[in-house]
């Protein structure tokens, strides 16, 4: 295989130009009539696509059509797992956000 480059370094001003400009899907938005209005009406809030995310997932249409059931004794070891590690305590390291009283 024929390569561009002889030496790896020979790339960085293509990598630099290709860093530095701007993709081809990225489309300017508009800018808001006045401050007011864009602190009224956001166009993405934070948590929309987390909440767009669960929608689907609660919609299901999405889905896979082929089940993929575990097998019991794998869903078994899993949840004893699961059990066990409530035996140990929570490291010190750790920390909580939790007032200590």
């Amino acid at each position: 295989m024929k390569t561009l480059f002889k030496h790896p370094l020979q790339c960085l001003p293509l990598a630099a130009a290709l860093a530095t400009a701007s993709p081809l899907w990225a489309q300017a938005t508009p800018a808001p009539a006045s401050a007011e209005a864009a602190a009224v009406s956001p166009t993405v809030r934070v948590g929309d696509a987390t909440h767009n995310l669960l929608q689907r997932q609660r919609e299901g249409h999405e889905a896979s059509a082929t089940p993929r059931p575990i097998d019991g004794h794998v869903a078994d070891l899993s949840h004893q797992r699961y059990l066990k590690s409530f035996e140990q305590p929570v490291p010190a390291w750790f920390g909580s956000r939790l007032e200590k009283k």
